[in-house]
């Protein structure tokens, strides 16, 4: 991800978040040197952002901070396509410090979110609660984590 598809990048996030990221904390993450990545799709006549990830590098962990697909390219498959290359995006280049473990959260009526974590190996550590805002008061946040292994970056 780049500045210039921070724009995309936030019409994607406004589609699909109850609470979205601004343009800004797009950009700071960026100035930070998260690992962000984009996925584009070609079609007849140009390529198109769909979807991205950000992953917050800390020490020898990382944080999945932020992950979405627009809703028109849902449901293809293309949300573990993202997250699996960006993890093997950061294990590569986080090789000489290493990354053991990734962490994220994630609202826990998001079934979809979790069945697609759970493929790539995240496994529920705890449950943090009360922690998401609704419309209609708070949800709970399903706190999940993934050993890496060397099937990563190979």
């Amino acid at each position: 991800m780049t500045l210039a598809d921070v724009p995309a990048v936030y019409a994607i996030e406004q589609q699909v978040q109850t609470h979205p990221w601004s343009q800004q904390l797009f950009m700071d993450s960026i100035a930070a040197g998260h690992h962000c990545t984009v996925l584009e799709q070609q079609d007849r006549e140009r390529s198109q952002i769909v979807g991205f990830c950000i992953l917050q590098p800390v020490l020898d962990e990382a944080n999945l901070l932020l992950m979405a697909i627009a809703q028109a390219s849902q449901k293809q498959g293309l949300g573990y396509q993202l997250l699996e290359q960006s993890i093997d995006g950061l294990v590569k280049a986080r090789a000489s410090q290493g990354c053991n473990m990734i962490f994220l959260e994630v609202r826990q009526s998001n079934q979809a979110a979790i069945a697609l974590y759970e493929k790539l190996g995240f496994a529920q550590i705890d449950l943090r609660k009360n922690y998401y805002p609704t419309s209609t008061g708070k949800e709970h946040a399903v706190i999940m984590a993934l050993t890496l292994s060397m099937n990563f970056a190979q």
